[in-house]
């Protein structure tokens, strides 16, 4: 199909009309097939006047985490890592109060029924400010005591991030968003995406609407450069990336990020044996192939706090990226794929 002779205009009526209704501060939204971008538009002005486009910088948030999953998977392929390796092999001191049972399988799946309690009392202004800074992250987590037992239900954990990104700082010897940087954004040619700070042109930092509920906390976040979530990016970037992944990680004619069976691991429902599952994941990637919300299941993507989304439709061969920054209320996802999925039909 690859998407060429099909109209994507309702999906593109109903981020225009979510931004219309100021529902949206701001919108970008487009869609690509294996080789090119089909459509890319932009919606705006932000409640500053101030207008978008696709190099306009936006907080991804949770669509950090696939990325932090690739890094996890070329270290696989190196046979630096495996699955089915336990924690302990790579952080000997992570082994109280249970955790000595954990495995890399379980973070990668949501399934590691980690701790999640010292970052929700940071968000309600607990702790020091700095509480969601990697070490801080960490060290909480070395403390903490399982919330379950690993591999008996899928529970969507955050935690389980800071714990893949210091596995990936132990393994390497580099800091994670260094290794992002080097080993998938700059391969990628993904310049626009980054952790924040001096890196960030604040120029082109689009308007958050919602961000004043959490205060102070709000910037603080943004800050802590969150393997969970702290990554900025731009629909260009993220449009590139969305094609790369349906490329199996091919760029530049011959390169790959990772290997095709590595990617098809990746892509594979790991969670089918579970029950009362609101979504099943493959490794990292959230696969809603149970889920029975959505017209079209058989995909593979990320949502973002604030609204950002960027998801594979394999067998109508595109993939949609929506740039956004609506903390609360939040964005309706299911929605905006069903939407999208009706235009298959046009």
């Amino acid at each position: 199909m690859s998407g060429n002779s099909i109209s994507f205009e309702r999906i593109f009526q109903t981020v225009q009309q979510y931004v219309q209704d100021k529902k949206w501060p701001s919108a970008v939204f487009g869609v690509t097939n294996k080789d090119r971008i089909l459509d890319v538009r932009s919606f705006g002005p932000d409640p500053n006047g101030k207008s978008v486009d696709s190099s306009t910088i936006y907080p991804v948030f949770s669509i950090t985490k696939p990325m932090i999953g690739l890094c996890i998977m070329q270290l696989w392929e190196q046979g630096l890592v495996h699955p089915g390796q336990l924690i302990t092999d790579i952080i000997p001191e992570f082994h109280e109060h249970g955790k000595d049972k954990l495995r890399l399988w379980h973070l990668l799946t949501h399934t590691s029924g980690l701790d999640q309690s010292h970052a929700a009392a940071w968000a309600q202004g607990k702790g020091e400010p700095d509480g969601m800074t990697h070490p801080k992250m960490f060290a909480a987590l070395k403390n903490s005591q399982l919330q379950g037992t690993p591999g008996t239900i899928v529970n969507y954990n955050n935690m389980a991030f800071t714990l893949l990104a210091e596995i990936i700082e132990r393994v390497t010897g580099e800091s994670y968003d260094s290794y992002l940087q080097s080993h998938v954004f700059e391969p990628l040619g993904m310049k626009d995406t980054n952790f924040g700070g001096p890196a960030l042109d604040q120029n082109r930092l689009a308007y958050v609407a919602g961000a004043e509920a959490m205060g102070a906390q709000m910037d603080l976040l943004m800050e802590a450069k969150l393997p969970s979530g702290g990554l900025f990016s731009t629909a260009d970037d993220l449009l590139k990336f969305a094609r790369v992944m349906m490329n199996e990680s091919r760029y530049d004619q011959d390169r790959r990020l990772i290997q095709p069976l590595t990617f098809k691991q990746m892509i594979t429902p790991q969670t089918l044996h579970l029950e009362d599952v609101d979504s099943d994941y493959g490794f990292v990637w959230k696969m809603p192939v149970r889920h029975k919300g959505y017209i079209v299941r058989n995909i593979y993507g990320h949502n973002g706090m604030g609204g950002c989304m960027m998801w594979v439709y394999p067998e109508q061969e595109v993939a949609f990226v929506l740039m956004t920054a609506q903390l609360a209320p939040g964005v309706d996802n299911i929605h905006i794929h069903n939407v999208f999925s009706s235009c298959f039909n046009s």
